[in-house]
């Protein structure tokens, strides 16, 4: 494994934990009542706990870990109530930066149990690192994209009806995911026939009027992120062939 696999946990627990175990709802509602605040604490310590109890076990390291990561997460959710340029992505390089210090204060001489250093024979990669990546190009990265931190996607959704959103959404995702196994297999070439066949079926919607040249930004731009932060994250995971 290219990557610490304590480090790895450490990620897998954050994206469960922000990510899959966090409704809309409490994403929300945590910016104004202090009640979802704790809430999401308190899933996020449990989530982290999980993972790294099942992981690794219980040690005087781990328990430091689960205080000082989980009560910086809480924080760090707390003071974006008070900073008027909100962004996703600083929030997530600071929880981030969170996680690099406690394992290199706590983490690098843990060891992770066998079960988590299996490999797909076929792949020749860690399994946990292909789980972790597959669940970062998912909803993180859909969220990276929604949040506009990158380009300011509101003016072309506000065109666009609820079915629409959540079709583009599902797309997105497809497209992401296919992509990722593509580039594990080292498939480089069909991943061209992924966007030319995305490019075929949306190329009805895209006109000459204001309206099209809408859509067609939004697609175009929508598509070339949704491929950046695929070919990125596997980058960075090193699970690139």
């Amino acid at each position: 494994m290219s990557i610490h696999p304590v480090f790895v946990l450490l990620l897998l627990s954050h994206v469960l934990g922000d990510y899959y175990l966090q409704p809309r709802a409490m994403a929300t509602g945590k910016a104004e009542k202090c009640l979802w605040l704790i809430g999401h604490g308190m899933v996020h310590t449990i989530c982290m706990s999980i993972v790294l109890m099942a992981g690794i076990g219980f040690t005087t390291n781990i328990f430091w870990i689960l205080l000082v990561a989980n009560v910086s997460h809480t924080l760090i959710d707390f003071l974006k109530r008070f900073v008027k340029w909100k962004s996703f992505s600083l929030d997530q390089l600071a929880h981030l930066a969170v996680l690099v210090t406690v394992w290199a204060v706590w983490g690098q001489s843990l060891n992770v149990k066998e079960f988590f250093l299996l490999e797909f024979t076929y792949l020749q990669k860690s399994a946990i690192l292909i789980v972790l990546g597959l669940l970062c190009i998912l909803r993180p990265i859909g969220v990276l994209i929604e949040q506009g931190d990158v380009w300011d996607f509101s003016r072309n959704k506000n065109s666009l009806d609820e079915s629409q959103k959540g079709a583009g959404k599902m797309i997105g995702y497809l497209e992401r995911t296919v992509v990722y196994f593509l580039l594990l297999v080292g498939q480089y070439a069909a991943i061209a026939f992924v966007i030319a066949a995305k490019s075929v079926a949306r190329f009805p919607e895209i006109g000459k009027d204001g309206q099209g040249r809408m859509l067609a930004e939004y697609y175009l731009i929508g598509t070339l992120l949704s491929m950046i932060s695929v070919f990125t994250t596997t980058l960075l995971l090193g699970l690139l062939r």
